[in-house]
């Protein structure tokens, strides 16, 4: 009965006519959740369109945690900050204590690496990284997958979880399995996810997200 009202000249009709729009969505969606509580493929797709939206346009943030490696021989625990604006990035990994590890800066145009006292200068961290530290570390795709969102430029086997956010993302010979989520400024981010490539395994845990 509220089709008939003038929207244009009612404040009030206007806020009933949106009010009933939301039921209407809310109820198409609840229709495709069966008895068992499974969602269709096609409202997880849905869901993670909207979802992959909203991550899209998260170009300037920070995230602090912490990162713990495991390689053939060599494990450890360090803290991670990553700071990014848009094509910038600065990542921060320290020790115990507070000793640096390893500093990183760059943009589309290059990057810096600075660690053991040395620092080097060139268009891929991942090289740079592992030559100074000897650690296997996706610098490039992770400001992606740190997000819950797959890199782009290159095809990924992306599983969904009922609330259309990424259960597991492979791409690259990489595989990113999402542990858990957590709500920040009404957004859902990854809180805990693990990235393993044949016998390497980085698995994050993140403390706060700013943004």
């Amino acid at each position: 009965m509220f089709i008939g009202m003038d929207v244009n000249k009612s404040f009030f009709g206007l806020k009933v006519l949106l009010a009933l729009s939301f039921f209407i969505l809310a109820g198409c969606a609840s229709r495709s959740v069966d008895t068992d509580g499974k969602v269709s493929d096609e409202e997880k797709e849905f869901r993670w369109k909207f979802h992959r939206e909203r991550l899209s346009q998260l170009q300037v943030w920070q995230m602090t945690g912490r990162l713990n490696l495991r390689v053939p021989g060599r494990s450890g625990t360090m803290s991670l900050d990553w700071r990014q604006q848009e094509d910038h990035y600065k990542l921060f990994l320290d020790g115990p204590f507070g000793a640096a590890i390893a500093r990183v800066s760059g943009d589309s145009g290059g990057v810096t690496v600075t660690a053991s006292n040395e620092t080097r200068y060139g268009p891929s961290p991942e090289v740079l990284l592992y030559s100074l530290t000897g650690l296997q570390f996706p610098v490039s795709n992770l400001r992606y997958w740190v997000r819950g969102l797959p890199a782009p430029g290159s095809n990924a086997l992306i599983q969904l979880n009922n609330l259309g956010y990424p259960e597991k993302i492979e791409q690259q010979g990489w595989t990113v399995a999402y542990q858990q989520y957590g709500l920040s400024k009404s957004l859902r981010l990854p809180a805990k996810l693990k990235v393993t490539h044949g016998d390497v395994t980085l698995s994050f845990m993140a403390n706060s997200w700013q943004f």
